[in-house]
């Protein structure tokens, strides 16, 4: 096991809030590209004969693509910088969501937006990684819900505007070209301004020698990280979601299944999002005080808790007719508030339970392969159940059956938890104290 470089508490607040917002803008941009899509997805099926499953599939591509793709982009940040590879994966890829929105047909759509989702796929675990350098462990709850309610009020602000584009004829593909441009300009800040605490055991690979060594590192870590109890349990629990469709259709559903234009239907973005950034910040805080007291079992009680409280509140959202708008969206702002509990319980669970070498893979697992690949499959569930019994009973059965009996079976990480945890901060402890102890002599 080899140390981090730099403690945590070695980067002051004013590099760490420079870091943490640059790290936003860079995870905020695959949100904003799906925003993008659930918004104009109303004037791309009109003007290209669409059906509600074209969504589905739309969304179901640019996550199935990730599974493939966040590997090797975490492979390609510990050869080379993660700063640069996040700056091109988050950022300058940009550019094929700008030709995406010049696309001619659908099918060319679908290509260049899946060859733009397969570079935001690794912007997350490279990311996360970076974000679990930057704060200690007793912090990393409420940074997490800062980077996370940062992306949830980007993707809640622009998803009006993007409505506002609705009144073009061809407004759908300015907002593909605007996030593609925005894309590339987070690229180059993050290039000039991004501070990456590296780890002590990332260094320039340049043989063919090297590369295979890298390589059978990646190998054996995947097999180190399959024999966490814990993590496998996240692993499955993440498969079993289906949490994250609800802002892919919400703004469709309301459309289809209750007649608002897509500008009326797009209100109900930002209070989705204050209620992502409430859920994030307060939850981030709450979560890291509840780990205090209860340092064996309180992230997963906090994990159960808000599954359980995003399938009530899902219920009440999707199947209840509500009679404005207005309603709409504190109901939506209620469910931001639970979905937002999600990555800051989530996160620093793998956080605490895999060694700082190994995050980015665990990310690039968790989110980006495992969890993209149950979003994709969920993505396109969704849109064949709305096309046969409609978007509402799909809803039903994915963010709230699936959901609530996700929360229930979450009781099993308990004892896993609690072990792993354990030993990996003994191991993490008696690693420093050597080396402690090696400095001295």
């Amino acid at each position: 096991m080899t140390a981090e470089i730099a403690s945590p508490t070695q980067f002051q607040r004013g590099r760490r809030g420079k870091n943490l917002a640059l790290l936003t803008g860079s995870t905020a941009m695959d949100n904003a590209e799906s925003s993008v899509t659930s918004v104009m997805f109303p004037l791309m099926r009109e003007a290209m004969g669409l059906s509600s499953a074209a969504l589905g599939t739309i969304v179901a591509v640019s996550k199935a693509v990730g599974v493939f793709t966040a590997i090797p982009w975490a492979f390609l940040a510990r050869r080379y910088s993660r700063k640069s590879v996040l700056a091109v994966c988050s950022g300058f890829w940009g550019a094929w969501v700008i030709l995406a929105g010049l696309s001619g047909s659908f099918t060319q759509f679908l290509v260049l937006y899946a060859i733009g989702a397969a570079g935001f796929a690794g912007a997350g675990s490279i990311a996360l990684s970076i974000l679990g350098d930057l704060y200690e462990d007793a912090r990393r709850g409420r940074a997490t819900g800062l980077m996370y309610g940062g992306v949830a009020v980007i993707t809640g602000a622009t998803a009006p505007v993007f409505g506002l584009l609705a009144r073009f004829e061809d407004g759908w593909r300015y907002g593909y070209i605007i996030t593609g441009a925005i894309c590339i300009i987070i690229g180059v800040l993050i290039l000039i301004f991004l501070d990456d605490p590296e780890s002590s055991d990332t260094h320039p690979q340049t043989t063919s020698e090297d590369l295979e060594t890298k390589t059978r590192f990646w190998r054996e870590g995947i097999r180190e990280l399959l024999a966490i109890k814990t993590y496998r349990y996240i692993l499955i629990q993440r498969i079993f979601s289906g949490q994250n469709v609800i802002m892919s259709f919400s703004i469709v559903f309301l459309v289809e299944e209750h007649g608002f234009t897509t500008t009326t239907a797009s209100i109900i973005a930002p209070p989705f999002a204050i209620g992502y950034l409430v859920g994030t910040f307060v939850g981030g805080r709450v979560n890291d005080a509840v780990h205090v007291m209860r340092p064996r079992s309180g992230r997963i009680l906090m994990l159960q808790a808000s599954q359980l409280g995003f399938a009530l509140a899902a219920l009440v959202a999707t199947q209840i007719s509500w009679n404005s708008i207005g309603a709409y969206a504190v109901m939506f702002a209620i469910v931001g508030v639970l979905q937002g509990q999600v990555p800051v319980v989530n996160r620093p669970i793998i956080m605490a339970v895999v060694r700082p070498e190994l995050r980015a893979l665990a990310f690039a697992v968790s989110l980006s392969t495992v969890e993209a690949l149950a979003y994709a499959g969920y993505a396109f569930l969704v849109g064949i159940l709305g096309d046969r019994m409609g978007l509402q009973g799909a809803l039903f059965i994915v963010t709230v059956v699936l959901t609530t009996l996700n929360g229930v079976a979450s009781g099993a990480l308990y004892r896993p938890y609690a072990r792993d945890s354990v030993a990996l901060l003994t191991a993490v402890t008696s690693l420093h104290d050597q080396n402690a102890h090696s400095e001295v002599r």
